[in-house]
């Protein structure tokens, strides 16, 4: 019983002995396996010890730092943004020596296209942190600062953007149209100045400078705009009838005509700018020129009645009253609710009878007044129309001292209707 027991000592001790020896080289394995790993990042020092090899954790360093980027950029490539990311913000954690410069543009990108803009957004900020200069950085700020109506946050990135690339026509675009946002029109002008200077021959900015400095009230400075744009551009009508109807605006008839008819050459038989060259022709008294414009636009549109009435004052002013009378009723035949119809009948009678009492030396008589009460009756049915009741009431103010008194008609109380060479066209 003593002899087995004395066996089994010693096999327990045996093997616990077998074991520590074991676990010995075991660890004796592996202390010597580092050892070999590491001979060559360690190197002997002047006194004989061992020390780090800095270009061997180098070379380590940045073989780590390539691995991220390499798993992050093919994730990117292949539209697996989540998965880019993760590796994507370990380079921007690693790279202390900005071997990749451009790591916050593709990180940002991954969660635009991800459509998470506020993220992107911050992670662009983080990157003008780092790199301030980059102007994509800018001007993805800028962008989605736009789309979320942070307007001047946006100005602010895009005033960034052209002073890092003073040439970029796109960018002075978007600026502009956000100064145009924040009702900053001087800064608009000034970027849209900038892109002529760049590119004298863009059209779309001259037009868009020229309605902004017309916003201004700078009058003179839009039309000079506008001729520049007209000068670039020989197909754009719009800007021909728009510096048209400015010229017409600021009583420039002459040339209101020449770019009217510049108009005419692209757009025919347009009704609005033969009115205009019509009125204009008028006002310069040109009125035998001003009817056949006019009548131009009545081989198009037979019933216009304002145009009929146009032609009516044209023939009052050149004393053919009869031939203004019978225009007059044409508008009032369309329209017999048209006060300017009205008008330029009372206009007719009135102008007849002041040149009737011009050919007297200026002496009024009952005849005259009879007439200008014909006039006056004129006025007053005019009045039912909104539209011309100022103007019929100006009319019937000037005519208040010129009508027949009570003592008149007393004095001439058979007569009812003018005498005299002079109106015998009347009746």
């Amino acid at each position: 019983m003593k002899k087995d027991t004395f066996i089994q000592r010693v096999c327990t001790s045996f093997i616990r002995l077998a074991l520590s020896i074991f676990i010995v080289l075991l660890v004796l394995g592996v202390v010597l396996d580092n050892s070999y790993a590491q001979k060559n990042k360690r190197k002997k020092n002047k006194n004989g010890n061992d020390q780090v090899d800095p270009e061997a954790q180098r070379r380590a360093y940045i073989m780590e730092l390539n691995k991220f980027w390499s798993f992050g950029y093919e994730n990117y490539k292949n539209g697996q943004y989540d998965d880019a990311n993760k590796y994507f913000w370990k380079v921007t954690s690693l790279d202390t020596i900005n071997k990749f410069p451009k790591i916050y543009r593709y990180l940002g990108d991954s969660y635009f296209k991800l459509e998470k803009p506020d993220t992107a957004k911050l992670v662009f900020e983080l990157g003008i942190k780092k790199y301030p200069e980059d102007v994509y950085l800018h001007r993805m700020v800028g962008y989605i600062s736009d789309q979320t109506e942070q307007i001047d946050v946006a100005i602010v990135e895009y005033e960034k953007v052209v002073e890092l690339d003073s040439e970029s026509i796109d960018d002075w675009k978007r600026l502009a149209a956000l100064y145009v946002k924040a009702d900053r029109i001087e800064g608009a002008i000034g970027a849209y100045d900038k892109i002529l200077a760049l590119n004298p021959d863009d059209v779309e900015s001259q037009k868009n400078m020229s309605n902004l400095i017309l916003s201004t009230g700078d009058i003179e400075a839009a039309m000079e705009a506008k001729e520049k744009v007209r000068e670039q551009d020989p197909q754009n009508s719009q800007v021909r009838f728009d510096l048209g109807k400015m010229y017409f605006d600021q009583g420039n008839y002459d040339l209101a005509i020449e770019r009217f008819n510049d108009f005419l050459g692209l757009i025919s038989n347009d009704v609005q700018a033969l009115e205009y060259i019509g009125v204009s022709c008028q006002r310069l008294e040109k009125n035998r020129e001003a009817i056949a414009e006019f009548k131009k636009i009545l081989a198009i549109q037979p019933d216009n009645k304002k145009v009929m009435a146009e032609i009516s004052r044209c023939y009052r002013n050149m004393d053919s009253f009869a031939t203004a009378r019978t225009y007059a009723n044409k508008a009032i035949s369309i329209d017999r609710q048209y006060g300017m119809g009205w008008i330029v009948l009372g206009e007719a009678y009135e102008a007849a009878a002041e040149n009737c009492i011009e050919r007297k030396n200026g002496q009024v008589e009952f005849n005259d007044k009879l007439v200008y009460e014909l006039a006056n009756r004129q006025y007053k049915k005019a009045l039912s129309d909104f539209e011309f009741k100022n103007e019929a009431e100006r009319h019937m103010s000037y005519l208040r001292g010129f009508l027949p008194t009570q003592e008149d008609k007393f004095m001439h109380k058979d007569q009812k209707k003018a005498q005299g060479e002079c109106y015998k066209w009347i009746y």
